[in-house]
């Protein structure tokens, strides 16, 4: 589908700007004549029983209007259906004004010329066209996951019977669609868990401009993975590489995944561990691009740490230089009780641009004992910290980054099912375990903190619990609650908390608070509150409190 400011220079540079307007509606030159012989089927078209017609062939159709999408803020056009035969073909027409643009179920005599954009046929440059009365549009009933049957229905008019989940939001604020799924919500095949099936399908919002707003198929702009979408009616096609329905009729939503409140704490030790997707003071770094992003981003952080109040936190992705370590820990102490400050656990860096970092209150935990691994395998270092409460009990707390999943090599450690580098991640698990094991207190509780880029049933985690490590979310965490992340369309937990025996009997509960994997990327940038402040959603720790 073309774009309207790429069209409308095209319809310039041919000097034919407005010519739809004033034929159709001055017939400057006459009219076509409604059910005259000589119209061209759209099946020779489309070339659906020989060649199709080459571009530039003016040609003259009668057919009935499918779906209206006019002007900018919609396709720049309408479809049109065949009342003789299952062909269905879209008609570009920038210039006609919304009001001009021929309703829904209207019989309509055409003549265009025959056009390409993108590989797809499609009706352009009008000459003339008539209103010939009106007729039914019946939509074909579409069963959702079978591309052939897609292929067969494309730019037709279709409904789905039933209700689909919405597996993956994450450009809805962007190009205002949704990915949808049948069957709940999809689960990376690595996850262990058993969801619905990802369907390549978008429910589009019948335009193709960026930025929507308001932002579509939204209540209060609200919009989550896990909502579920009944009655879809509209125009299938496929555009900008995917298959896509935009709606003729307004989908009906449930919003079956609302936005939760924070889970509240008992009266032990909370922690919380959280990627916060680049914190970095430096703006010519990968973080927030302005000031004003950054202290957005600031007081959103912020505002998930007053929610939670935590008594540590392991934090990762803040920029790896001890100012915006520093900047760090006073945002959060900015609004807090002296104490209640948090102080950071281990000095130092490595040479990563990333770090992460573990934030605790001295009021109620004191720091024994803290280090840093340097080790090949790592590209950025994991750190473990032994702390002491109040009490007299003593736990050791670990946390690290692993190799992400993207930047694939040319050859060796590359995608076999586990995303790239499963190999290095896997050495990290195996050196990040020896080095614990071989710490002072080895048999001291330990709780392992970590974004592994690793799914459960990969060989990064499998090397933890094959250590006799126990993990925190299978154990506590509902199975359709297990995610932490969302990519494209499959939900699951690259971050884990993982406990050694010693630790297991302090756990009181394990809870995710799902604020950011289920919501628009938009957010990021526009959101308010915690909504979408990562791509990560925090995982929450609570231990007992001391017994006397």
């Amino acid at each position: 589908m073309t774009t309207s400011g790429d069209r409308r220079r095209w319809w310039l540079g041919a000097g034919l700007i407005g010519l739809v307007l004033a034929l159709s509606s001055a017939g400057v030159q006459a009219r076509p004549a409604c059910g005259a012989t000589g119209a061209t089927p759209l099946t020779a078209i489309l070339g659906l029983k020989g060649e199709a017609l080459p571009a530039g062939r003016e040609v003259e159709v009668q057919a009935l209007v499918s779906g209206r999408f006019p002007g900018d803020s919609g396709l720049n056009g309408f479809y049109l259906v065949s009342e003789s035969s299952p062909a269905g073909i879209f008609v570009y027409a920038p210039d006609l004004a919304t009001a001009e643009t021929p309703d829904r179920q209207t019989r309509l005599r055409i003549r265009a010329h025959t056009g390409r954009y993108r590989g797809r046929i499609q009706l352009e440059r009008v000459v003339a066209m008539s209103r010939c009365g009106v007729g039914t549009v019946d939509p074909v009933r579409l069963e959702p996951g079978d591309p052939t049957t897609y292929a067969r229905l494309r730019d037709r008019p279709v409904r789905i019977d039933g209700s689909l989940s919405i597996a993956e939001v994450y450009n809805l604020g962007r190009y205002g669609s949704l990915r949808l799924a049948r069957g709940g919500r999809p689960f990376h095949p690595n996850n262990g868990v058993e969801g619905g099936e990802r369907l390549d399908l978008l429910l589009d919002d019948g335009s193709y401009r960026r930025d929507p707003r308001p932002v579509p198929h939204t209540r209060d702009g609200i919009r989550r993975a896990g909502d579920r979408v009944e009655r879809v009616t509209g125009i299938l096609t496929r555009a900008f590489g995917r298959w896509r329905i935009h709606p003729t009729e307004p989908p009906s939503f449930q919003a079956r995944n609302p936005r939760p409140a924070a889970p509240p704490r008992g009266p032990g030790l909370r922690l919380v561990q959280l990627n916060l997707q680049n914190y970095f003071t430096d703006r010519r770094g990968r973080g927030a691009p302005t000031e004003r992003a950054f202290e957005r981003q600031r007081e959103r952080l912020r505002g998930l740490v007053q929610a939670l109040d935590p008594d540590l936190l392991a934090l990762h992705e803040v920029e790896n230089n001890a100012a915006t370590v520093d900047n760090l820990v006073n945002l959060l102490n900015a609004s807090t009780p002296p104490a209640d400050d948090y102080r950071a656990a281990v000095d130092g860096r490595g040479d990563a641009v990333i770090r992460s970092v573990v934030l605790y209150r001295p009021d109620r935990l004191s720091r024994r004992t803290a280090d840093r691994q340097a080790h090949p395998a790592h590209p950025r270092q994991p750190i473990v910290v032994r702390f002491r409460t109040p009490e007299g009990a003593e736990f050791r707390v670990a946390a690290a980054h692993f190799k992400s999943r993207g930047g694939c090599p040319q050859r060796g450690d590359v995608d076999r099912g586990e995303g790239c580098w499963a190999d290095r991640r896997q050495a990290q698990s195996r050196a990040m375990i020896d080095w614990l094991a071989g710490r002072p207190a080895s048999d001291t509780p330990l709780l392992v903190l970590a974004d592994l880029n690793a799914y459960p049933a990969e060989r990064a985690v499998g090397a933890w619990t094959t250590a006799g490590y126990h993990d925190l979310l299978a154990r506590h965490v509902t199975p359709l609650d297990r995610y932490t992340y969302n990519y494209r369309g499959r939900a699951g937990y690259l971050d884990h908390a993982l406990a050694n025996r010693g630790m297991l009997a302090r756990i009181a509960a394990v809870r995710v608070w799902p604020i950011n994997a289920d919501e628009s990327a938009h957010l990021a940038r526009e959101g308010h509150g915690v909504w979408r402040l990562s791509d990560h959603d925090p995982i929450i720790i609570d231990l007992h409190p001391p017994t006397s």
